[in-house]
C-alpha cells in the first residue's frame, strides 16, 4: 500500500524531497515543490494516514518504515530496475545434493537449488537457513558462502530477469523431504545431476561449490540524525 501511494506524482515528489532533507514543515514543501496548500495538505495528509509521513510539531519527517525504502525509490517509482538479490542454498548430504523441480516461473520445469529472496532485516546465513526450512522441511548446518554470481536472462535484446546470486552451502543428516506448492524435491548425486537444471546452478555447483569465498556481514546504527556510527563486522 505505501508502495502503490509514492506512485502518485505529487506524493512522489513529497517523498523525494526527504530523501534529500530529513525534516520539513508545511511551507517549506509549499515553496520548493510549489502546489497548491489544499492540495498538499490532501497529499500530506494521506502520507500521514499510510505511515508514510510522522509529525514532530511543526514538521514531518519519514516514518521508521518509509526510512527503508530509500535505497529503492527509484525502483518502486519505476525510474530504476535493478537485480534482484537471491540467497541460494545448496543443501548436502554426503555426496548428494537436494534439487527442487521449479513449478513456477522463471525457469518453469527446470531443476536447480533451493533458493528465495534476502528480506530486509535477516542475515544472509538466516535467509538460507529458512529458506531451507520453508521449502524442504530440513534442518540444516550452514557451512559458509561459496559464492557470488551476477545472473541474466535476455530474450532478444531485452534483459528480462536479472539476479544477484549468493551461493551458499548447507549440510544435513536427514533425507526426508516435505513436497510443497513450489516443485518436485529430490536428492541428486553430485557427480550425475538431471538433464535439465538450470545452467548456472550447474555451473555453481561444479565450479563454486568446493571454494571458498571472503565475505564480511557489516552493521552500523544510524543515531537518527544520518550519523552512522558503532560498525559490527562478523
Amino acid at each position: 500500500m505505501m508502495e502503490k501511494n509514492l506512485a502518485k506524482k505529487e506524493r512522489e515528489e513529497i517523498f523525494n524531497l526527504f530523501v534529500k532533507k530529513r525534516m520539513l514543515k508545511f511551507n517549506e514543501i509549499e515553496k520548493i515543490l510549489n502546489i497548491p496548500s489544499n492540495s498538499l495538505s490532501y497529499h500530506l495528509n494521506a502520507m500521514l494516514k499510510e505511515k508514510i509521513l510522522e509529525k514532530d510539531g511543526e514538521y514531518y519527517l519519514l516514518t521508521k518504515e518509509a526510512e527503508q525504502m530509500i535505497p529503492f525509490f527509484a525502483h518502486i517509482t519505476g525510474k530504476e530496475k535493478g537485480p534482484l538479490t537471491v540467497i541460494v542454498a545448496a543443501i548436502t548430504n554426503k555426496n548428494k545434493i537436494c534439487l527442487l523441480r521449479r513449478a513456477k516461473r522463471p525457469y518453469q520445469g527446470y531443476w536447480g537449488m533451493i533458493g528465495g529472496k534476502l528480506r530486509l532485516n535477516e542475515s544472509i546465513e538466516e535467509c538460507a537457513l529458512r529458506e531451507a526450512k520453508e521449502e524442504t522441511g530440513l534442518d540444516c548446518s550452514f557451512e559458509g558462502i561459496r559464492g557470488v554470481l551476477h545472473e541474466r536472462v535476455k530474450e532478444k535484446d531485452l534483459v528480462k530477469h536479472a539476479f544477484v546470486l549468493f551461493l551458499c552451502e548447507l549440510s544435513t543428516k536427514k533425507t526426508d523431504l516435505n513436497h510443497g506448492e513450489e516443485g518436485e524435491l529430490d536428492w541428486f548425486d553430485l557427480n550425475n545431476l538431471p538433464a535439465k537444471i538450470i545452467p548456472s546452478d550447474t555451473l555453481m555447483i561444479k565450479e563454486l561449490l568446493d571454494k571458498r569465498f571472503t565475505y564480511k556481514e557489516v552493521m552500523m546504527t544510524d543515531k537518527g540524525n544520518g550519523e552512522l556510527t558503532d560498525m559490527k563486522v562478523k
